[in-house]
């Protein structure tokens, strides 16, 4: 009798840690947003149409390539995003095209406010080592204090090939 108990108590404890609450929604929010799969399906292949054609019409074949190397896409995780939107006053993201030191197109990506603007700061909090009753120096600049999103897993190492929007 006692082993169901604590098992019953061992499940509802796991049950309480670990479950899935989705984060809140305004669907007419959202809706603004939202177009049919074929539609965006048809954006990802007119994107790859118009890069070749550029690129077809270079004279050197590799330059897109080789000074903007293109992705297909990025997956950032779900932490993240959630970290972008955990933000103080964040309520909503917005993606920027950069080029890294690789010659790679990537996304940076920040939260904004509702007046459309980009939230600076810490994104993520440092647990590095600390002593306590000592507070940490920072001999950090300013504008190194502030964080943005990057480092997508790029496509071709990690895609959805079953997607109506991955390239064929």
């Amino acid at each position: 009798m006692y082993l169901v108990i604590l098992l019953l108590l061992v499940l509802l404890v796991y049950a309480w840690f670990f479950r899935r609450t989705p984060i809140p929604v305004n669907n007419e929010l959202a809706k603004e947003h939202v177009i049919p799969m074929t539609e965006a399906a048809a954006y990802t292949r007119a994107f790859a149409d118009a890069k070749n054609r550029l690129a077809a019409q270079l004279k050197d074949t590799s330059y897109l390539t080789r000074e903007f190397n293109l992705p297909v896409c990025e997956l950032f995780n779900k932490d993240a995003i959630a970290t972008l939107l955990n933000k103080e006053g964040a309520t909503g993201i917005r993606i920027y095209l950069g080029l890294n030191e690789k010659r790679e197109v990537c996304f940076v990506i920040v939260p904004t406010s509702q007046e459309g603007k980009d939230i600076r700061g810490k994104l993520v909090a440092d647990n590095g080592f600390s002593i306590p009753g000592i507070s940490k120096a920072v001999a950090l600049p300013p504008d190194q204090l502030e964080e943005a999103l990057e480092r997508g897993i790029r496509c071709p190492h990690m895609c959805d090939f079953d997607s109506p929007l991955s390239l064929p």
